[in-house]
Formats: structure tokens, sequence, C-alpha cells
């Protein structure tokens, strides 16, 4: 269209119903029919001055006699993308259209067509052509008769303006497409920046709820480290009375309830510590399909007759590295969960399945990463969770339930417990649609290791070996080395890392295991004191005791496998079976860490 616009743009139609008015529009724009001197007067006239070369100048006319037979010329014209740039149309034309219908009719099929109306004004007046045609630039009237060199300049004049307005719409169609593009193009990088923002602010939001989750950990933690020492001295003198066969038995009873409490106590600091993942963690390769199955024989009395419990297990399912009564903990407490959520009644569905993430896959946890994972699902159809809930349902002690119904640790401990595996957890749900959480656990390469029951261990025997007992808590200390006494072992006793240098100075010798507890003010961790002592007596038996995590001081300066762990709270019969246990162990041989 531009070349024809550039070049081949002189097109016009004349339509009248006059052969003779066709044959002198052709001899006055025809350049070839005038001579030298007839050009050079007409191009003076029209552009002030003779053209290097007039028979650039030439227009392409053709003719119609009748205004449908104009018409047809122009949509013709049209469909062959050669569109004429000027009409020249007479207004009466019998017996068809007139003039008038005639230009009504070509604009409507060309709106771009340049006119020029022949008239005499004895057919229609001024006045009556504008009122049908309006008010437009595209309408030139001419008044009969018309000179020849008046014609051609209206012709040279009308075409030029006819390319010109082409030229113009091909600039503004050019543009338009320009802006349509970039257009797009705004549309689709603020798509995605808005698709970043809200992923951003998701993300926002998730790290602002892990550094909440994770304050609240390490407060429960810290409460919970605590209340162990506390405990640790309340069960280690309910012990004491409940073997002291003076008391009476209302006394008894009393003592009995103190010491029952003392345990609820101590499993409600156990969750805290789960939550705030400085639980202590005893590691293996499992297959978690086989902890579902275990755990699922006991459900069935937990979830009661009007649940229905279905699970599938998937048979490629991978192992996982992880301590097994913690596994099964998630898994009694989604089920417990998801059976509170449904008070009439319902179906709860647990699966288990690998699960191969990548970077794009990552999004949905702040948490998530790429890598190889074990799924475990629990899905209910309760009444589901109310999307302004769902950030706080890992919190510790939220909950919705009435009071007495629970004690909002459930959730936060399964929480805590994947936290501490290296996972993560994520929640689909909406308010009676249920709920389904999915639990991530890193996959192992080894292989699982079968479940065998633990051997019970026979009643703690005492002795009369030295011991160098290092507690900051003076309670507790005081209550470790009675009970120790009692059992028939010679102690020595210091409140710090730092005081019990100075008693190993003395009695080092003669000492034969060492307890203490790992964190203690002064400077001296007990894992210091022992890593210590020990360059000075290798064949040192150490038991370290804690209300944390035995890895809780990082994975780098925790003790060798070997070392003997007593969590806190501990029963007078627990340290004494740690204590001898520790005790008849052969001698492990040494081994260089990095």
């Amino acid at each position: 269209m531009s070349d024809y616009i550039n070049n081949y743009h002189r097109r016009i139609l004349v339509i009248d119903d006059n052969q003779s008015i066709h044959q002198d529009f052709r001899k006055i724009f025809s350049l070839e029919s005038h001579s030298e001197t007839t050009l050079t007067r007409i191009e003076t006239v029209l552009f002030g001055g003779p053209s290097a070369d007039t028979n650039r100048l030439a227009f392409h006319v053709d003719s119609a006699f009748q205004g449908r037979e104009g018409l047809e010329k122009v949509e013709q014209a049209l469909r062959e993308n050669r569109p004429y740039a000027v009409a020249f149309v007479d207004v009466r034309m019998p017996p068809g259209w007139d003039g008038i219908e005639t230009v009504i009719r070509l604009w409507e099929a060309d709106p771009d067509l340049q006119v020029v109306l022949c008239t005499a004004y004895s057919d229609y007046s001024w006045e009556q052509m504008i009122e049908d045609l309006g008010h437009t630039d595209r309408l030139v009237i001419l008044k009969k008769p018309f000179d020849n060199v008046e014609a051609l300049q209206l012709a040279h004049s009308l075409t030029e303006k006819w390319k010109l307005l082409q030229r113009s719409k091909a600039k503004m169609e050019d543009l338009e497409r320009r802006v349509a593009g970039r257009t797009r193009e705004l549309e689709a990088a603020n798509e995605k920046l808005k698709a970043e923002i809200t992923e951003r602010i998701r993300a926002e939001e998730g790290l602002r709820q892990a550094q909440k989750l994770e304050a609240i950990g390490q407060l429960a933690g810290g409460v919970a480290h605590d209340f162990n020492n506390i405990l640790t001295v309340i069960q280690g003198h309910a012990h004491g009375l409940l073997e002291d066969g003076t008391l009476s038995e209302t006394a008894l009873e009393s003592v009995r309830e103190v010491d029952d409490a003392a345990k609820r106590a101590a499993r409600l600091t156990r969750q805290l510590l789960t939550f705030g993942r400085k639980q202590v963690m005893q590691q293996e390769h499992l297959h978690l399909n086989e902890v579902v199955r275990q755990v699922v024989r006991m459900l069935h009395r937990v979830l009661g007759e009007d649940i229905a419990l279905e699970v599938r297990c998937a048979e490629d399912a991978p192992a996982i590295q992880a301590d097994r009564s913690m596994v099964e903990q998630i898994i009694l407490n989604l089920a417990v969960n998801a059976r509170d959520a449904m008070p009439k009644g319902g179906q709860l569905l647990i699966q288990t399945k690998t699960v191969e993430t990548n970077e794009e896959d990552t999004p949905r946890s702040p948490a998530a990463r790429a890598g190889r994972f074990a799924c475990l699902s629990v899905t209910d159809t309760g009444c589901g969770i109310a999307p302004e809930i769902l950030p706080r349902i890992f919190e510790p002690f939220f909950t919705t339930k009435e009071v007495g119904k629970g004690t909002g640790l459930g959730l936060a401990t399964v929480y805590g417990i994947v936290k501490q595996h290296l996972g993560w957890v994520e929640i689909e749900s909406a308010p009676g649609r249920g709920a389904t959480f999915r639990v991530f656990l890193p996959a192992s390469a080894k292989p699982a290791e079968s479940s065998v029951a633990p051997a019970l261990s026979p009643k703690p025997a005492g002795g009369q070996e030295t011991i160098l007992l290092v507690e900051d808590e003076t309670p507790l200390l005081n209550l470790a080395r009675t009970v120790l006494q009692r059992q028939g072992y010679r102690i020595h006793t210091a409140d710090s890392g730092a005081q019990a240098l100075p008693v190993w100075a003395r009695h080092g010798p003669e000492v034969d295991l060492l307890i203490t507890d790992m964190v203690m003010p002064g400077g001296l961790s007990g894992l210091e004191l022992a890593k210590r002592l020990q360059a000075e007596r290798p064949k040192l038996k150490v038991i370290f005791s804690s209300g944390y995590s035995v890895d809780m001081a990082g994975r780098d300066s925790a003790p060798s496998p070997g070392f003997t762990f007593l969590a806190k709270p501990y029963t007078p019969h627990e340290l004494g079976r740690a204590v001898r246990d520790c005790l008849d162990q052969q001698p492990q041989p040494s081994s260089s860490r990095a």
C-alpha cells in the first residue's frame, strides 16, 4: 500500500452519463495530449515553474456512466488495494442515482475518497447539497462550465491531499500497532510485576510467620528447660517419699497426685521443647509406611466408630532419617486434630508418597526447597479452617476448641518436629471443605531399618565408683547427689564448669564418671568441660544431662557417638539406671572428629 501511495496514487474516477464529458476529462488529465507550451503554462499556474519531468504528473482516469457503476468500480478498486484518490461526479445522471445519492454511496464504501461534484447550480442549490452531504473537507463543488486549468488544479491538489491522508493514516496505524505492542508488553510486565509483588508479599508474610514461630519456640523452649529442672526435683522427691515406708496411706495418695501432676507437666514441657526444636532426637533410617501402619493400629480406638479411616501408602515411599516416636507423634496429633474437626463423624485419609520438588515448585512455603522428599498427608472432611486462623494454627496454646478440650500444643508439636527434621508443612483448607495437612520430610538414600522393640532395662543397681556431679541448679544438684549416695556411689559436686576444674584437680585420678549439665553459666559449658577432662583422662566416662536436646549446641559442637545423654526431667530410677549402664559400658575405641 505504501508503494501505491507514493507512486500510483493518481487514480481518478469520472462518473457522468455524458460520453463527451469523459473525453474532455481524459484530455485535461492526460498530459501527453498537450504541447510543451501548454504543459509549461499549466505547471507555471499550478506550481510557479516548469517541472523537470512532466510525464510524472499524468493521471490514470477510469469512467463510469451511472452511480451504481461508479460504486462497483470503487468497491473493486478497494478489493484490489488500488483505491481511487478522486472522483468527479456529475449531479444530474438520469435515470439512476443522481450525483448526491451517488456520493453518499461512494463514501459509505470509501470514506477517504475525495469528491468533486460538478453542477450548474440549476439542479440543487448550494445549501441543499450541503444539507444532504454535510459539511466535509472531502467535497469540492465545481461549477459548470469549468476551466481546464481549474479542473487540473483540483486533480493535483486533491490527489496530493489524498496521498497525505493515506500517509498520515499509515503512520497512525503503525503508531497504533507500536503502541498496542508496547501496551501488551507493559501489560505483560505489569502482570509479571504483580505476580512478583504478590509472591514477595506472600514470602514476607511466611517469613514473618516463621520468625514469629521461631521466637515463640525459643521462648517456649527456654520455659520448658527451666520447668524440666524444677520437675526433676519434684519427681525426685516424690519418688523418694513413695519409697518411704513410714508415710500414711493418705500422705502416700497425696504424693502420688504430686507425682502424676509432675508427669503431666513433663509431657507438656516435652511438647514445648518439640515445638522449639530442642527435644532429644534419636534418629534412625526408617520407612514412613511402616510407621504409618503401626500408628494406624491404635488410631481406630482414638478416632471412634463414626470416623471412616482410609490409608493409602505408596510402595515407592522413600526411607527417612527420623526419630520414630516423633514421626508417630506427628501422625497421631494430625489425626486427633482431624477427629476434633469432625464432631459428627466423617472420613479421614492418610497417604504417603514420594515428591520431587524443584525451584519452580518451592514458592508454596518459605521453608520449601528443591529435592526428594517423603510426603505424609492427612485429609479430613471436617469444618475446615478459616483464612484468618491459618497463620496462627501452629502457635503453642492457640486453639479454637472449648476450654478443657485441648491444650493448643498438638499442631505446635507437629510444627516443631517437622522443623527439627528439616522439613516443612503445607495446609490446604477452606471453611466447610475440610483440611489437608502435607508433611514433607527429606528422603534418605540409606535403606530403612526394621523396627525392633527395645529391651527393658533391669532395675538399676548401685555401686562404689566415684562420680563428679556438675549442676548449676542447687536443688537438682542436691537431689542427684542424695540419690546417688543412697545407691553407694562416692560423689564430688560443683555448681558450674569453672568450679568443677579445682575439684577435678584434687580428685581427678579417682573419678570414674562425669555427670554434667550441658548449659551452665560461668563461661564453660558441660561439653567443653568434658573435652578438657577427657584430654587428661581419655577413658573418662561422661553423662550429659539437659532439659534441651543433645544437639542444641550445634551439629559441629555436639557430643560424638557413644556419649550417654540423660534428658530432664528424670526420675531417681532413670538416673541410677543411666549411671550404672554408662559405668558398665565397654570402652569405645578412640576416634578423631573434624
